[in-house]
């Protein structure tokens, strides 16, 4: 295996030139960088990434647990995570997480030993699992959480104002005349289903309007399968609804593909919004309108939040909750194609 002298000999530089062409120093000449490069890639050379990681300390690792790597948020927050540590030269360390699994803690202990974390992004639903915040307090790793359900006073938060985005959803469905609309929520124990559900009704009392009929109100759980048994039961009603709002991408996908089999057309009939903006929005057909999440905003502040948090856990009575805006997208199921 190459060494980092082997590439300074080739080169005609010092080991320590050949360190800041690694580290990205901008100090180096381009004709010195380009020179090592070209050495590096000639003897098929690789930096060491633990021993990069101490000398770079505590800011060279970012812990980053997935629950479900397929869900369209999850899969779409990995991404941005990956774009803001790249951009702030930090490492992403990924590991799986696995509901009730029984030997969590000693893989979790595991995965922050060998990758050396620091810091760590917690998505819900993790954000709000009392046990594994305790653990990771106990080790003493700086937190960001990621749209909690209630505030915590050791770990800062960011978020973006699902209530108000439900609202502006709603709002915008009124203003293309629509007054019957349903509501297909998500899982009833997430923060999100809540403040999405909070905001649709809210929409309708701002505007002085009657609150839909209960028949009117779907339960999902984020899946694909939840979505579709939901929108069979909304659009089978007598008074069948005019548009929809499910709480995710996945759930109004579903109902598209139920209003298809069921002979409706896209939005004629039947108008749908989801919410996200994950892959599957525009990959179907037609292209969902949805709430674009702000991702790479919320990965970009989490990274800078466990820059300046410093090593030491510090509890607080007013962990600061970083509120980040929203997009309302829209597409071709709430209007039609020009």
């Amino acid at each position: 295996m190459s060494t980092i002298y082997d590439v300074a000999k080739l080169a005609g530089v010092s080991a320590k030139t050949v360190s800041r062409v690694v580290n990205d120093d901008n100090a180096v000449k381009v004709s010195t960088r380009e020179k090592v490069q070209a050495a590096m890639s000639q003897l098929d050379y690789r930096p060491n990434a633990q021993a990069r990681s101490l000398r770079l300390g505590s800011q060279a690792s970012i812990g980053f647990l997935l629950e479900d790597p397929t869900s369209g948020y999850q899969g779409r927050f990995h991404h941005a995570m990956l774009s803001a540590c790249m951009e702030s030269r930090r490492y992403l360390a990924v590991e799986l997480y696995e509901a009730g699994m029984p030997d969590w803690q000693a893989n979790l202990d595991r995965f922050i030993s060998d990758a050396q974390i620091k810091d760590m992004i917690l998505l819900p639903t993790l954000c709000d699992f009392g046990p594994l915040k305790s653990f990771l307090k106990d080790r003493n790793i700086n937190c960001v959480l990621i749209s909690p359900s209630t505030p915590d006073s050791h770990y800062a938060s960011v978020a973006m104002d699902d209530r108000l985005a439900a609202r502006d959803v709603v709002e915008y469905l009124f203003s293309l005349g629509h007054r019957k609309i349903a509501h297909i929520a998500g899982h009833p124990d997430h923060a999100a289903s809540i403040l999405r559900r909070n905001g649709f009704y809210e929409a309708f009392d701002a505007a002085g309007l009657p609150r839909p009929p209960a028949s009117y109100m779907e339960h999902g759980y984020f899946s694909f399968k939840s979505g579709f048994e939901a929108a069979e039961r909304l659009l089978a009603l007598p008074d069948r609804p005019t548009a929809i709002f499910a709480c995710n991408d996945e759930m109004a996908a579903a109902t598209c593909s139920v209003a298809h089999k069921s002979g409706l057309r896209i939005p004629e009939d039947i108008a749908v919004v989801g919410f996200d903006d994950a892959p599957i929005s525009s990959a179907v057909w037609p292209a969902l309108t949805t709430v674009r999440q702000p991702y790479l905003e919320m990965a970009r502040r989490s990274v800078q939040i466990l820059a300046a948090a410093g090593d030491t856990l510090t509890a607080s009575d007013r962990q600061i909750r970083h509120i980040i805006s929203h997009q309302l997208v829209v597409r071709e199921t709430t209007t039609l194609p020009l």
